[in-house]
């Protein structure tokens, strides 16, 4: 009953995300980019252009569909971060597409560096099962994991 129950609040959770949300989605920036004009808001992108003299960086926001939704010029950041990385800003959006930034995060410094993630990760799974794999070893008949024996030949030759 409680992994029915967990199941059933997982699925309620990513069926209500976007409307509890506060920030506007790829989507809501599309249809309704108007309303969000003046408001202080979080915007995640990837970065198609930076200018480190003028302080400004260019970001893409997609939709669901990986559609470009909004281009936006983010002002007053003194991020560093090449094309192809991913920022979030959280500022003032503006009519004219852009944002005065009161605070911009790097999420990647770059385009590989979540494929340089994700290596790492692959990396340190492949550590851990193999470290398991050396403690434990599978049961096929009782479809179990059994504690690998410490003992080794030469302790029961004598």
């Amino acid at each position: 009953m409680l992994l029915f129950g967990a199941f059933g609040l997982c699925i309620h959770y990513g069926a209500t995300y976007d409307t509890n949300w506060p920030h506007p989605t790829g989507e809501q920036l599309d249809t309704d980019y108007e309303e969000y004009v003046d408001e202080r808001i979080l915007l995640i992108g990837e970065v198609q252009s930076t200018d480190p003299v003028d302080e400004t960086l260019t970001i893409e926001i997609t939709d669901d569909a990986d559609e470009v939704a909004a281009e936006i010029e983010v002002h007053d950041t003194t991020a560093t971060v090449e094309p192809g990385g991913t920022v979030q800003a959280y500022g003032t959006l503006q009519a004219d597409e852009t944002m005065t930034a009161s605070e911009t995060v790097v999420v990647n410094h770059g385009p590989t560096e979540s494929q340089y993630k994700l290596a790492v990760s692959v990396v340190g799974i492949l550590f851990a099962i193999g470290y398991f794999l050396t403690q434990w070893q599978l049961n096929l008949q009782q479809l179990t994991f059994d504690q690998r024996s410490n003992t080794t030949e030469a302790d029961h030759n004598g």
